[in-house]
């Protein structure tokens, strides 16, 4: 008899495709790294070769790894498809969430089409911002959620209730902007509360470089045209980073940045069961 699939080995792998680290898979997933490597390895087993090329720092899929990451994605979306028609939504209520604007296209497109779909009684309030403001806001639980930018190495919060992936800030101008050492940076900044913002802020500083404000804005399309016209160096995710721009290495005298987490905060108290729901369809759904 052919040996079963075990669904918690196949959520393993997607998690570590997903985040493309074996220790951030293992967070994600409350396990520690010794039990994800298991579940590779038994995975690995079944399917009778390498699924994964791994080294220190980064994971990549085998030709087969690739053709498995579809299946199992196919076969997981079918599979928690089929647990959840065996009972009615009965969730309801209203649920305050706050997204940091970068990422607020990625997760309500995630997240709309099965909560209208299979949620109709949960009413959503979305609010987007700069992290530092919407952490304000749900402290004052004037939102119920919040997914933020938060340093890697900041203390581990009990109202974290899921982490989503790691992010790594990187400085970004034009294709042929050169930089004048004898000048202030010239920067396209988010306002303050902006993470990212600090960060570079506080690296120039302690670098003892000036800077100045060329351009500062709550939105982002201002501050990427600022950028990619050549008129300002930006601070962006390194996976956002635009056609139009490059990355700024460490060797053209800017210093490195931090890497950062998105976290999905609640509010002081407890999570409503609509809040569940859509912590649950976040987590599911999105991918950094």
């Amino acid at each position: 008899m052919a040996e079963a699939l075990d669904i918690e080995l196949l959520r393993t792998f997607q998690a570590i495709v997903r985040f493309g680290q074996f220790l951030a898979a293992a967070s994600f997933l409350n396990k520690s790294p010794s039990a994800v490597s298991l579940h590779v390895r038994r995975l690995e087993a079944l399917a009778g070769g390498r699924l994964l090329e791994r080294d220190n720092q980064t994971v990549n899929l085998t030709p087969l790894g690739r053709r498995f990451a579809l299946q199992s994605a196919e076969l997981l979306r079918h599979h928690d498809q089929l647990l959840a028609s065996f009972s009615t939504p009965l969730a309801s209520g209203r649920i305050r969430l706050g997204i940091s604007e970068e990422y607020a296209g990625a997760v309500l497109g995630c997240t709309l089409p099965h909560l209208s779909a299979d949620f109709p009684h949960i009413e959503l309030e979305v609010e987007t911002g700069a992290s530092g403001r919407l952490s304000a806001r749900l402290e004052r639980g004037q939102l119920d959620l919040a997914l933020l930018v938060v340093v890697a190495n900041a203390p581990p919060s009990s109202r974290c209730v899921r982490m989503l992936g790691l992010t790594q800030p990187v400085w970004v101008a034009a294709h042929n902007y050169t930089q004048d050492l004898t000048r202030p940076v010239p920067l396209a900044l988010h306002g303050k509360g902006c993470p990212y913002r600090s960060v570079a802020v506080d690296a120039l500083s302690e670098q003892g470089r000036r800077w100045r404000a060329v351009i500062v804005s709550a939105g982002a399309s201002a501050l990427e045209t600022a950028i990619e016209a050549g008129l300002a160096v930006g601070i962006v995710d390194r996976a956002q980073v635009r056609p139009g721009m490059r990355v700024l290495s460490s060797e053209e005298g800017l210093p490195e940045l931090p890497l950062h987490e998105l976290r999905l905060m609640q509010a002081p108290g407890e999570l409503s069961e609509a809040g569940e729901v859509l912590v649950r369809l976040i987590g599911d759904g999105f991918v950094l």
